[in-house]
């Protein structure tokens, strides 16, 4: 029997990523999700219902418009397989209960989100809003009155630790160091898995993000001609690696110090400087630190 709703709800999961696709497409066109149908965005002719079967259309068309033949975004089909993946993983961890149901709906919102601020960096907060009062009504279900007070605490606080690192920018570089809809995630995350949890979600969402933000904050110093900023990462990294792996003494961790002021005072300077910053996309890192909280941590 298990097998049996698995593979319905792997079917699911496609059709369900076949819609977000859509939702993501027209929250960035400003469409409608409803009308006009599906269509090609090159040709705008509309499609066949069997140009819409998930991933199955997108092989069998050989990733290219009946139409006009224009070339069709990979982003289709991954989605559809993320999605399809995702339920499939929470529906084994969970089982059929209503933690399923609430996760799928927040893995849902974790997609659409992710994806927008990845293509245009933009998000809809409305989701967000949406995942915090599912996060208040998920943690009711589980605890009563409890929940509700962990929850709207935890959202306080996912708000108050964000604003208060976005406005840290306005200190060193005149401008905020986060989006406002980051913000918004991180209330919704408080209100999911609230007050007890919201610090470890944002620490996994901060881990997340430097694992992608050092090696390219490392070539755009490099780009820009930034040698010593380049170096004294190089060195903050490997003073950092000695410390915690050969010889943990004061000697290291001095010059690990010195490092770490020297490495901040440069990027600072450079900061001050630049004219055109390039920001990066903060909610799909959020929303990795939410998955890794939900299928691997023992408090959720």
């Amino acid at each position: 029997m298990e097998n049996y709703i698995l593979f319905w709800i792997c079917i699911i999961g496609l059709c369900f990523g076949s819609f977000f696709n859509v939702v993501i497409l027209r929250s960035l066109s400003n469409e409608s999700i409803v009308f006009p149908g599906s269509k090609c965005p090159n040709c705008e002719h509309k499609l066949f219902w069997w140009h819409n079967i998930p991933v199955l259309s997108y092989i069998i068309l050989r990733g290219k418009c009946y139409f006009c033949k224009e070339k069709i975004s990979i982003q289709y089909p991954v989605i559809e397989l993320a999605t399809m993946f995702l339920f499939a993983i929470s529906f084994i961890k969970f089982g059929i209960t209503w933690k399923t149901l609430f996760v799928i709906l927040w893995i849902s919102g974790f997609l659409i989100m992710t994806v927008t601020d990845l293509k245009e960096k933009l998000v809809d907060c409305n989701i967000a809003i949406a995942l915090g009062v599912s996060g208040i009504l998920y943690n009711f279900l589980q605890t009563g009155t409890d929940g509700i007070i962990a929850s709207i605490l935890g959202m306080l606080a996912g708000v108050v630790i964000m604003e208060l690192v976005a406005r840290l920018g306005y200190l060193f570089a005149g401008t905020r160091a986060l989006g406002e809809a980051d913000t918004y995630v991180a209330g919704a995350l408080g209100g999911m898995f609230g007050i007890q949890s919201i610090i470890w979600v944002l620490l996994y969402g901060l881990i997340v993000s430097m694992i992608f933000i050092v090696p390219m904050f490392l070539y755009n110093q490099y780009k820009n001609n930034n040698k010593l900023t380049c170096i004294l990462s190089v060195l903050f990294i490997l003073t950092v690696l000695i410390y915690y792996k050969l010889a943990a003494n004061y000697w290291i961790a001095a010059v690990l110090i010195i490092t770490g002021i020297s490495l901040a005072g440069s990027i600072l300077n450079n900061i001050k400087r630049e004219e055109n910053r390039n920001y990066l996309p903060y909610v799909p890192a959020l929303a990795l630190g939410a998955l890794y909280f939900i299928f691997f941590s023992v408090n959720f």
